[in-house]
């Protein structure tokens, strides 16, 4: 275990690797999906199985007839 000294006399050195992590997890962070990004795909996802659904009926329907 590192006495007080040991830590205090570290402490330039400890802010400085702190600075580094804190900078490395902001540059991770901006490619996490946030809510409103899952939310927008789902919605982009069921509109375009809609929209297939439609074009497949319409194309049956027309070589049906």
């Amino acid at each position: 275990m590192a006495s007080q000294q040991n830590v205090l006399g570290n402490e330039p050195a400890i802010r400085e690797r702190l600075t580094k992590v804190e900078t490395q997890v902001e540059g991770i962070l901006q490619h996490f999906t946030t809510k409103a990004d899952l939310e927008r795909q789902t919605r982009l996802l069921v509109m375009w199985m809609i929209a297939t659904q439609l074009a497949l009926a319409a194309f049956l329907y027309s070589v049906l007839r």
